[in-house]
């Protein structure tokens, strides 16, 4: 590991351009080693796109998907709350069957807000990566600029030109290629730790809309006098509700704290640490 860092510090410090005064050695060489590694950037960026590019597509297509089953739900639910039994024993009136889902259907609003909220910071994502895609090599003019400057400078301003050619880099490089590695990483980890809570919960979620539509669009068989009975006839459609609301309560909130990690707390750690390491990467080189 010394050995490793004592060749870093010799290819850094400039030993290999003997040719040069010692003074134009640490700026040359690491004008020429940002020159390469902004190369070498511009090369891997396209791959590193395509493979961000399609998780940000899919992650995206999967959230809309969701607020497309979110709205089919709280559909199925506010039919089922204005649901009424009328009646006309005596004066007449009518019972309502769905009230009880109040506290369902706000959670699934929010859950749908959420959701909102989601595809927004997915549409933001994808912008800064169209951006940084359309500016190219365009990012790193300014930082190999400030060091080739260095290269003329001499004492405090050399090492100033220098500094700011490294922070410089460090921000051009996190432009370029921190928002597609950030979308494929946080791809990868949703897909190992969050991918079967989300199938499981997004399967109950479809599964409760199609049974409120149907205990919506037909009734039970029952005689001719016990249809006649209200009381009898709320219970049943009470129960049929009630029965295909069972367990949709815990998978909306699981589908919540999926998209709440995957499309939010993921993709701002994983910016996060690449930041912090892009920064410490290139602050600690003081020539």
């Amino acid at each position: 590991m010394n050995e490793q860092q004592d060749i870093l510090a010799r290819i850094w410090s400039g030993e290999w351009l003997p040719w040069l005064s010692p003074r134009l050695r640490i700026p040359a060489a690491q004008l020429l080693m940002h020159a390469g590694l902004a190369l070498a950037a511009i090369l891997v960026a396209p791959l590193v796109d395509a493979m961000g590019g399609d998780s940000l597509d899919a992650t995206f297509k999967r959230t809309l998907g969701a607020l497309a089953a979110t709205r089919g739900l709280d559909s199925a639910i506010s039919l089922a709350q204005s649901s009424e039994i009328s009646f006309s024993f005596g004066p007449g009136g009518s019972i309502g069957i769905g009230q009880a889902l109040d506290p369902v259907n706000d959670l699934v609003e929010q859950y749908a807000s959420l959701l909102l909220t989601s595809t927004t910071a997915l549409g933001v994502q994808q912008l800064g990566m169209r951006m940084g895609r359309s500016l190219g090599w365009w990012l790193f003019l300014p930082s190999l600029t400030a060091l080739a400057l260095a290269i003329a400078a001499r004492g405090a301003t050399q090492a100033t030109l220098m500094g700011w050619g490294r922070r410089l880099f460090a921000l051009a490089l996190f432009a370029r290629l921190a928002i597609p590695t950030a979308a494929w990483i946080d791809a990868v980890i949703a897909e190992k730790f969050l991918e079967t809570s989300y199938q499981q919960a997004t399967n109950v979620v479809e599964a409760t809309t199609e049974r409120i539509e149907q205990a919506e669009a037909s009734g039970p068989e029952k005689p001719w006098y016990e249809r006649y009975n209200p009381l009898n006839t709320v219970g049943d459609r009470a129960q049929q509700l009630y029965d295909a609301m069972a367990g949709v309560t815990e998978s909306i909130v699981n589908l919540a704290i999926y998209f709440t990690i995957s499309t939010i707390v993921l993709p701002v750690g994983t910016l996060w640490l690449l930041s912090k390491f892009m920064g410490s990467l290139f602050s600690v080189r003081t020539g």
